[in-house]
């Protein structure tokens, strides 16, 4: 499936983060081949000196190394753990190479976001249990038993705080069916930007689930949108919709509380169908949080520049200026629901 044409501008937004992670790879390459070399020239030294020492007298008679191994053995366990490090360090240099495959993520029609990426992060986590490895051949202290699993597998859920630090961003592309995002707040920490390229139609709100205090949402339509996340130090998510969602932006730099929020446009009018499982009840109610929130941050915004305000998002006396996009989102919404109509759409 080629690629869409979205996709080179979200990759350029996250060439900071890209180049930290590949950075830090790298330079753990150059580390372990350095240990390699330097344990394989110990060896070579040791030969050498008992050449030196026996003369001509052993020469084509005796085998200096396996000597030197006799009279002066290497650190018990040597064999084994050149072989570990050279399984790590061709893990490493396995990810270093692929370049900005590493950081993309194509989706078929039908899969679930969040068991993919799960997946891809388990499979560039194996550079962090690369260097795990690699530490504690260092510090002998790798367990087969406990350890041996680093360089097959290293889940999100394992990483340290240092890990999830550097983490790699990834550029999802997905069906906006398929747009099933609550189980992403999983992995929304550290630094980890997700960029999620939706194709086709898609709910019109489905990002409302992941605002947090600390986590940068973002919807738009636009990727150059998507500049602010190149200078956000903490974890974000974003996602490139259609004309016909909605399009707002959650920044934590914003102040403190419910100003964070911007809603820049609503959807011209309500969900009529189901998309992807996700039934036009679900679909309203995402709105409906998002009219909440951003009606909360109007109210917040009308409050620190002393005008009194009528009522907050949901109240059935809520009165909305012609200019206020939270408030016509609310009352949108509000004129848009009944019990009856909702309980019909569920079904």
């Amino acid at each position: 499936m080629p690629s869409d044409e979205r996709v080179g501008p979200a990759l350029e937004v996250l060439a900071g983060a890209r180049e930290t992670f590949r950075s830090a790879v790298s330079v753990t390459v150059e580390e372990v081949r350095g240990l390699l070399e330097t344990r394989s020239a110990a060896g070579a030294d040791r030969s050498s000196r008992f050449e030196r020492e026996l003369g001509s007298f052993a020469a084509g008679r005796i085998d200096p190394g396996r000597l030197a191994d006799v009279f002066t053995p290497p650190k018990r366990g040597a064999p084994f753990e050149r072989v570990l490090l050279q399984q790590a360090l061709g893990t490493l240099t396995s990810i270093h190479q692929r370049g900005d495959e590493t950081f993309l993520l194509t989706l078929d029609s039908g899969a679930r976001p969040v068991v993919e990426v799960r997946k891809a992060l388990g499979e560039i986590g194996r550079a962090f249990g690369a260097a795990r490895v690699v530490e504690l051949v260092r510090a002998s202290g790798y367990r087969a038993s406990e350890h041996g699993q680093l360089l097959e597998v290293f889940p999100f859920s394992q990483w340290n705080r240092a890990e999830r630090g550097m983490a790699p961003p990834l550029v999802v592309e997905l069906d906006g069916a398929d747009l099933h995002v609550g189980g992403l707040a999983d992995f929304l920490d550290g630094s980890i930007k997700l960029v999620l390229v939706v194709r086709g139609d898609s709910p019109p709100a489905s990002l409302v689930r992941l605002i947090t205090p600390g986590v940068l949402v973002l919807q738009t339509a636009d990727p150059e949108g998507l500049a602010c996340l190149a200078d956000w130090p903490g974890p974000a998510v974003a996602a490139l919709v259609p004309e016909t969602a909605a399009r707002f932006v959650h920044q934590p730099t914003r102040g403190a509380g419910p100003a964070r929020l911007e809603v820049d446009h609503l959807p011209g009018e309500p969900p009529r169908v189901a998309l992807g499982g996700l039934t036009a009840f679900q679909q309203k109610e995402e709105l409906r949080q998002l009219a909440l929130l951003a009606d909360s941050a109007h109210v917040a915004a009308q409050t620190a520049n002393g005008t009194e305000v009528a009522a907050i998002a949901g109240s059935p006396t809520a009165a909305p200026t012609a200019a206020d996009p939270a408030g016509q989102l609310a009352a949108w919404l509000l004129q848009q629901t009944d019990l009856e109509s909702l309980s019909t759409d569920s079904g």
